[in-house]
């Protein structure tokens, strides 16, 4: 024992009346004795690193109606985001998301976002991006407005127009016009012809405006008055209504026949671009949409005539398709499975699919939620589980590209998901490791690019290089 210890003790021990108090930080000694301060051993404070943060981007055209999107640039891995946005330094009410599309209210102002990042182990970090140029107004899309019926003396036009996008813009007026006159009181759908513009050329124009947008003014094809057919039938589609498939229409009997017809197809009131002939072949865009076809006939010295058909009911997916009959194995080629790109919605149970050449096993792959694979030429055989469901020939353009994953499938880059930065918050069942796969193709194991676990949040950016995510146990969202 140290020698003033001693002391002290002695000394205590012989000075009854003295009374030692003694705090964590204040003690009281007896005269004489050098005052000692005792203190409980504090384990060091140790505090969470930052993130490593960046300063966040806005990324789009900046026009009212227009998508903007929050790019967080370069984070600590697997961190985890909330978003603000702001106009003129105000947040915006419920605008939280990675995206943001600015309305009216947003037209003339400035916009900028705040990115809260957050990992466990880590202390949060708040970056805001720097403001943007003024928010432009928008511009409408709108087709050409069509004139429907016989343009004949005492037959009545009307009007029709495509829908707009966005398509809560609203039709403010139609004006008719004669040889590019307007008709004085003519801004109805509708309009009955006169024996006096016989010869002439009638053409409608759409004003449709919407607040924050630029009006957008749009004029028909022209149609000439003459005289009436005696028959001018609606034009009737046939063939299968599925992607792949092709449709012909029959223009029906005329009297007395046209020198000439031109056609146009749609699809949900659209004009297909280029879509002018009496045949068409449906392509990915139109699958679920409903088609339609107009006749435009003319003939010397009679009135334009424009028939329009019914409308199909809605385009079914490609009718190249199979379901797999689970340890069967099903031949490939011309008359039995084609070679080509498969998209399946797997049940919740895991799908399992294979390629063979001969009995060799070319190609395999497995999992739950959204699948994919390629049927190669020289393939002999192919086989799937019946958890697969039914696969169909896939088409680009089938569904909406998206910035988000759910939990497990199989994705096409820059056709269901976006290029990017991609983050997750962890495996969607606690205890569970998720793990996710880049592909330069969809034929199975040789295609792999690269592959990862994740047993917390984490962030991946998707190669150039590679066609093809998956995911098994995670969604993931883009964050750049």
């Amino acid at each position: 024992m140290h020698p003033l210890i001693r002391r002290l003790a002695r000394t205590l021990a012989s000075a009854t009346a003295l009374t030692l108090l003694v705090t964590p930080a204040v003690a009281v000694a007896a005269p004489g004795i050098p005052t000692t301060v005792a203190r409980a051993a504090m384990p060091a404070i140790v505090d969470d690193p930052p993130l490593e943060a960046s300063t966040p981007t806005i990324d789009g055209t900046l026009r009212v109606g227009s998508t903007l999107r929050a790019l967080a640039g370069d984070w600590t891995s697997g961190t985890s985001f909330t978003y603000q946005w702001y106009s003129n330094g105000e947040a915006i009410s419920g605008a939280t998301g990675f995206t943001f599309t600015p309305t009216w209210e947003h037209r003339e102002t400035r916009l900028s976002v705040r990115l809260d990042g957050t990992r466990e182990g880590y202390t949060p970090v708040s970056r805001t991006s720097a403001a943007t140029s003024l928010i432009n107004p928008g511009y409408i899309s709108q087709g050409l407005p069509v004139i429907v019926g016989s343009a004949t003396p005492g037959a009545t036009l009307t009007a029709t127009r495509p829908p707009s996008v966005p398509a809560d813009a609203t039709l403010f007026s139609y004006r008719w016009r004669l040889d590019g006159e307007s008709i004085r009181g003519a801004n109805k759908s509708t309009l009955t012809m006169r024996e006096a513009w016989r010869g002439h050329v009638i053409t409608v124009t759409a004003t449709v405006e919407k607040s924050g947008f630029f009006v957008e003014r749009v004029t028909s094809a022209g149609a000439r008055v003459g005289g009436a057919y005696s028959k001018s039938p609606n034009p009737v589609i046939s063939g299968t209504k599925r992607v792949g498939s092709s449709l012909k229409v029959t223009r029906g009997t005329w009297s007395p026949t046209p020198s000439s017809f031109s056609f146009q197809w749609y699809a949900d009131g659209q004009r297909i671009a280029g879509a002018t002939k009496s045949v068409y072949t449906l392509k990915a865009a139109e699958y679920g949409k409903k088609i339609t076809v107009t006749a435009r006939s003319y003939r010397a010295g009679y009135g334009t005539v424009l028939r329009r058909s019914a409308a199909t009911t809605p385009v079914l997916a490609s009718a190249t398709r199979w379901v797999g009959e689970g340890e069967q194995d099903l031949a490939v080629g011309p008359d039995d499975v084609r070679a080509t790109l498969y998209i399946a919605q797997a049940r919740s149970a895991e799908c399992a699919w294979s390629r063979r050449v001969g009995t060799e096993v070319v190609g395999s792959g497995l999992g739950s939620g959204q699948r994919m694979f390629k049927v190669i030429d020289t393939d002999d055989t192919v086989r799937a589980s019946e958890n697969c469901g039914v696969w169909i020939k896939y088409y680009p353009g089938m569904v909406t590209t998206t910035a988000t994953t759910a939990a497990d499938g199989v994705y096409v880059i820059d056709d269901h998901i976006e290029r990017g930065v991609y983050t997750t918050s962890g495996p969607a069942v606690a205890g569970e490791p998720c793990t996710y796969t880049f592909y330069r193709g969809f034929y199975g194991q040789d295609a792999v690019i690269s592959e990862g676990t994740v047993t917390e949040p984490t962030t991946v950016t998707m190669p150039s290089n590679a066609v093809g995510f998956e995911t098994a146990g995670c969604s993931w969202t883009r964050v750049g």
